[in-house]
């Protein structure tokens, strides 16, 4: 690891959402002022499966969920000229800089623990030293949780079919390409992202949607044109849900990641959404496209 990131024993109430202007993650409602928590930029914890999905299973700052695995993570701040609309959950970002002197390894905030989106890394040409996973998206300048190892969730380009293999990333800042048998050569040794471990289909952008069943046993059935979704190949994936007349059919004010989709055909989608009713309307369905990497970055993180 690069000097100035300090290991701990700091466990987070939550992973998920994390943009704090504070670099504990937690400042005094009415001052703005720090509050101590054990978390500070380079902080870095190694969580285990069955921690990381309890600390994902709730978000804070009303984030989209996401379900968190094993591996390493670290309290970081977000380099104040990052590209916001590259910062979403799931993107690849990476380490700004690395310290040159040892005044900035032993700085406040090291440099180490500044990070950057994927786009503006690569310009840096910093995008394969210490790359990261954000949790969620992020204000520039501000202060949150990044996943540096391990079991992640990873956000892929639109229409994609991920198979088990290589992933990459796409001509997209921050986003994963369809895996396979890619070999790691001179030209992508900087794309590499990790080993695709799901068969995983995603959209190609929103999908078209007609009607709606009423909920039966948690779930909803929704009727459209489901373009690649046959045998299931969406299962897993959250869709956010927008155009019906009646607000619980939508996924506004229920879930802001949209609903977990349990089944899917050509024409349907099966999704958690407990409160539906039935409904024929004009909507649709647009994913988020994660799929879940072992990260394997060609310079490694611990």
């Amino acid at each position: 690891m690069a000097q100035g990131i300090q290991f701990t024993s700091y466990v987070p109430t939550s992973l998920v959402g994390n943009n704090s202007p504070s670099p504990t993650l937690a400042a005094e409602a009415v001052t703005g002022l720090p509050i101590s928590t054990g978390a500070f930029p380079g902080n870095c914890f190694y969580l285990s499966e069955v921690q990381a999905n309890q600390l994902s299973q709730s978000a804070i700052n009303s984030a989209p969920p996401l379900i968190c695995h094993a591996g390493w993570y670290m309290v970081v701040q977000v380099s104040s000229a990052a590209t916001a609309a590259n910062i979403v959950q799931g993107a690849i970002g990476a380490q700004l800089s690395i310290p040159t002197t040892q005044a900035a390894a032993l700085a406040n905030i090291p440099p180490a623990a500044v990070v950057t989106d994927g786009a503006t890394a690569a310009t840096a040409g910093f995008l394969g030293i210490n790359p990261v996973v954000f949790l969620n998206a992020v204000t520039a300048g501000y202060y949150t949780i990044v996943q540096i190892a391990g079991d992640a969730s990873v956000a892929m380009a639109a229409t994609q079919t991920t198979v088990i293999g290589s992933a990459v990333l796409s001509a997209t800042p921050g986003l994963c390409s369809a895996g396979g048998s890619t070999a790691i050569t001179a030209a992508n040794i900087y794309e590499i992202v990790g080993l695709a471990e799901t068969v995983q289909v995603t959209p190609g952008g929103a999908l078209t949607l007609t009607s709606v069943a009423a909920s039966s046993g948690g779930t909803a059935v929704y009727t459209g044109t489901i373009t690649n979704g046959t045998s299931n190949a969406f299962k897993g994936l959250y869709f956010v849900i927008t155009g019906f007349a009646g607000a619980n059919n939508n996924s506004a004010g229920q879930s802001t990641a949209g609903f977990y989709c349990s089944a899917s055909s050509t024409t349907t989608l099966t999704l958690a959404n407990p409160i539906a009713t039935a409904e024929t309307h004009a909507g649709t369905a647009t994913s988020t496209n994660l799929v879940r990497v072992q990260l394997a970055f060609p310079f490694g993180i611990i």
